[in-house]
């Protein structure tokens, strides 16, 4: 090769790069007039390129160049986004102004409703012309060609209504012609245009048509082969452009649709009820060919599926109830639901077919419901149905499944507590106030079962503590049910709920050995401040019993073990003190302190209790609570020295003051020679022993 065409490839290479930059500054205007520059700098790159190439196939010596690298195609930003939905916010805007507008005209008596009439199509008719001129001569975005296509749709639809219902202008036929030539143009245009909004627009406003149908008193038939004509022909233009959205929107309004001409024509429910199945059977069609197992919205898609099999449902029931055998008709849904869960099982989709089996299992209780079963037993499918709901949910990690479930559960379930009692115990009406126990149970330990990622929902649910408060309303249920079984097994003992204080007990001293990662966060905090009240409402004041006096005691009895087993394991460091070392390390001294002043006056509450109940004579009843007084002062002045708590020994200094102020002003008048000398015994001994452990302790 002769070196004037090495130097002439060179600089060929050189004006080649530099039009590739200049090429992707120009790839950012739209500008229609600078398209021919832009083709002619193309030309000279495939000519550049060409000679590269034969410069790399007449040298042995590769082209050490690096090659450059494509842009991606940059996405769009907010801004972008919002200039481009700006015109058909304005559109609708404009159409607004403009009907109003000859509103006004029409009040002052310009113009005739027929001019009205005339000039609202005119403009229709404008606005599809000029965006049919926009287009051809490339004038303007897309956005405003769109928008202009849209507003000519709508301004026909609304005028053609307009016309035949509020005018009475035209007649219906004619309005039924024109009305039809508008939605044909409509699905036109979405298939032409590929806008998905577009395609919302126009399925909201040709499902209106059934209602102008209904006002010209068309069969029922007729319209509901109407709806499913449209409904099917919109399929095409979603399924070819992939507009999820409006499959959703336009399944949800032709169901409604439906169901309206049902509710109102009470003469052909039945043949409704199969419109509406084949509706939903059209709409899983098309879902199962756009749904896409690797998407990352591929949860939300299944919760909305499974909403609108819900909605679907609850429609259904209301459409068949006068029907007779419409537990039939439910059945046909069980069969559809049944064979979408097949389809995903066969395609192994997860999520789907779980959703599906459960629509199927749902709509199965919901048919034995319709049937002749007793009143009992529906009472224990009601929430059980809404159980697997929120089952689901937890299942396919659908936000809003989660959320409408969980709240259709809660309502059943506090209906459900207000209206069934546990009598007799062995009964459907105890049963069907046990189970929510089950269920709450099983929500929660599905709900903490470990995940390898959280979704920004699950991640929000965590910070808020809602998985940890489940446990809370689970143990609550629980202590609330406890306390049905007190009113009606226990009624008249006393004012308080014994049976529910010995499980709230029980329960917070077992949550203390639970870890914290199986009790959530929120258990021990909540049932330790519901703990700390019950003590002192229930174990120091005497209260008046009336009937079983034992349970009384034994409850007091139950939470003074519960207190010395948890000043126990503090003091000896045990287990409750190792899993919560890290939170107790600097308050021993006061944790101490506070659970032997309430040991103390539950002991002295359990004493006048016995007094109180005749179970014990009154002067030997002072006696024991000021020899307690002693005691636990005592036992509060050697721990302290022991365990060099400063706090406790304060606390068993004040204790020991009050006790000699009760010795000495009360007890003295109010006690026989016999009992004071007792006490003064005991107390003299107790006071020996005690000073001189300190001392010894001291000494050392």
């Amino acid at each position: 090769m002769s070196l004037e065409m090495e130097q002439r490839i060179a600089k060929l290479e050189k004006e080649m790069m530099d039009l590739r930059q200049e090429l992707d500054v120009l790839k950012q205007q739209h500008s229609a007039g600078q398209s021919t520059a832009i083709n002619a700098r193309k030309t000279i790159i495939k000519q550049s390129s060409s000679l590269a190439e034969q410069k790399s196939n007449s040298t042995s010596k590769p082209n050490p160049r690096p090659i450059p690298e494509k842009k991606k195609q940059p996405q769009q930003s907010l801004e972008e986004r919002i200039m481009w939905a700006l015109p058909k916010i304005f559109m609708v805007i404009l159409v607004m102004g403009v009907l109003w507008g000859l509103k006004l005209v029409s009040d002052y008596g310009y113009l005739s409703n027929e001019v009205k009439i005339i000039l609202a199509y005119a403009l229709s008719i404008f606005l599809a012309v000029l965006a049919n001129v926009l287009e051809h001569r490339k004038k303007g975005s897309p956005a405003i060609t769109i928008s202009l296509y849209g507003g000519a749709f709508i301004v026909g639809i609304l005028t053609t209504a307009a016309s035949a219902i509020l005018y009475e202008i035209i007649g219906l036929t004619l309005a039924l012609v024109i009305a039809i030539i508008y939605i044909g143009y409509g699905i036109a245009i979405c298939y032409l245009k590929k806008n998905e909004i577009l395609t919302v627009f126009v399925a909201f406003t040709s499902l209106l048509l059934p209602y102008l149908l209904e006002y010209m008193d068309f069969s029922a038939v007729i319209i509901l082969i109407y709806v499913l004509a449209l409904f099917t022909m919109l399929q095409f233009v979603i399924y070819q452009h992939k507009q999820k959205l409006a499959l959703y929107i336009a399944t949800f309004f032709s169901m409604l649709a439906v169901s309206i001409i049902a509710f109102i024509n009470t003469d052909n429910r039945a043949i409704m009820a199969f419109g509406l199945m084949a509706v939903l059977a059209i709409f899983y069609t098309s879902w199962c060919r756009l749904f896409n197992i690797e998407s990352k919205w591929k949860h939300i898609h299944v919760g909305l599926q499974f909403s609108l099999g819900v909605f679907s449902l609850l429609l259904l029931n209301l459409m068949i109830r006068p029907i007779e055998y419409s537990e039939a008709l439910l059945f046909v849904l069980v069969i559809l639901f049944a064979t979408l869960a097949g389809y995903g099982y066969r395609q192994k989709w997860q999520e789907a077919f779980d959703s599906a089996i459960t629509l199927a299992f749902i709509t199965l209780c919901n048919t034995l419901l319709v049937m002749n079963i007793p009143e009992k037993v529906e009472d224990l499918l009601l929430p059980f149905i809404t159980f697997t709901g929120v089952m689901m949910s937890l299942r396919l990690r659908a936000s809003l499944m989660k959320v409408i479930s969980s709240i259709i559960f809660a309502i059943t379930i506090i209906i459900n507590f207000m209206i069934h009692e546990p009598a007799p115990f062995f009964s459907i009406n105890h049963a069907s106030l046990f189970m929510p126990v089950i269920y709450l149970l099983l929500i929660y330990l599905y709900a903490i079962r470990p995940k390898e990622s959280l979704s920004v929902f699950e991640k929000l649910m965590k910070d808020l503590y809602v998985v940890d408060f489940l446990a809370v309303i689970t143990t609550g249920y629980f202590l609330v049910y406890i306390s049905k079984l007190d009113a009606v097994y226990f009624a008249g003992v006393s004012s308080n709920q014994h049976m529910m204080s010995i499980m709230l007990a029980v329960l917070f001293a077992a949550s203390l050995l639970v870890p914290a990662k199986y009790k959530g966060r929120a258990l021990t905090p909540v049932l330790g401040t519901f703990f700390l009240l019950f003590t002192l409402s229930i174990g120091i004041l005497p209260a008046e019993m009336q009937g079983i006096e034992w349970l009384h005691l034994v409850t007091r009895i139950i939470y003074i073990i519960v207190l010395v087993a948890l000043l126990i394991d503090v003091l000896m460091k045990g287990r409750i003190y190792q899993i919560y070392q890290q939170q107790m390390g600097k308050y021993d001294d006061p944790t101490v302190s506070a659970g032997i002043v309430l040991t103390m006056l539950s002991i002295w509450g359990f004493v006048h209790q016995l007094a109180y109940n005749n179970l014990l004579d009154w002067k030997l009843s002072i006696a024991l609570s000021t020899i307690t007084l002693f005691v636990t002062a005592s036992i509060a002045l050697w721990l302290s020295t022991v365990r060099n708590l400063r706090t406790l020994r304060l606390t068993g200094f004040t204790i020991l003051v009050i006790a000699f102020i009760k010795l000495i002003f009360f007890d003295l008048s109010a006690l026989d020679l016999l009992i004071r000398a007792v006490l003064f015994i005991a107390i003299g001994g107790i006071g020996l022993l005690l000073s001189g452990r300190l001392l010894r302790k001291d000494q050392k």
